[in-house]
């Protein structure tokens, strides 16, 4: 095992590449190229890689190595329900209190994602922070695709984040919440598409 402060920042720039669209969907990932671009050894690619397989982003198939992981029409709409039910008994826990506001400074898919783990910070729930974490993980570049399939989305983030920032009633952020989930369920199709489509950015 690498030690660990080489291990985990090999680990998170693969897993940044992977939540950016850096390889297309399916895509064998070279684990010699990979640590020539990050400056390390193999191993800690290795590692890296098999803890990623581990979290369902990466496949490993011996004898041919690993794979960016397809993320299947089901397996998106099992991930925004799972999500949706983390997401409520987030709220649930702690229905009245403040959330932490999000850095308007960065790309859509990184603010819906910080919105998201404002609500699961709500929670005195560690595991539940922890699997909303996660799922954000592996829905992350399905988000790059959101303006696309759904149209504008930047006020239906709007509504999301002054309701989750300034605690509105439960009910209002139940029913955003639902909304937000069910919409993108509806076009699940059009997502794994969209994936399946991706051709990466390496070259």
């Amino acid at each position: 095992m690498s030690p660990a402060h080489v291990f985990e920042p090999t680990y998170e720039a693969i897993k940044r590449r992977l939540m950016t669209g850096e390889w297309a969907t399916g895509a064998r990932i070279e684990a010699a190229r990979l640590a020539d671009d990050l400056g390390v050894s193999m191993t800690p690619v290795r590692d890296g890689l098999y803890r990623l397989n581990g979290e369902r982003m990466v496949d490993f198939t011996p004898g041919d190595g690993f794979h960016v992981h397809r993320l299947t029409e089901t397996e998106f709409r099992d991930l925004l329900e799972l999500h949706l039910v983390l997401q409520l008994a987030a709220l649930a826990t702690a229905p009245n209190r403040l959330a932490t506001p999000v850095s308007a400074d960065q790309p859509y898919p990184d603010r819906i994602a910080d919105l998201f783990l404002a609500v699961a910070d709500r929670s005195s729930n560690s595991e539940i922070v922890a699997n909303i974490a996660a799922i954000g993980d592996r829905l992350q570049f399905s988000r790059h695709f959101d303006a696309a399939i759904l149209g504008d989305v930047e006020a239906e983030y709007k509504l999301l984040e002054a309701a989750i920032v300034d605690a509105a009633p439960q009910t209002e952020m139940r029913s955003l919440l639902l909304g937000y989930h069910e919409r993108r369920a509806r076009e699940a199709n059009a997502y794994a598409r969209a994936l399946a489509a991706h051709p990466g950015r390496q070259s």
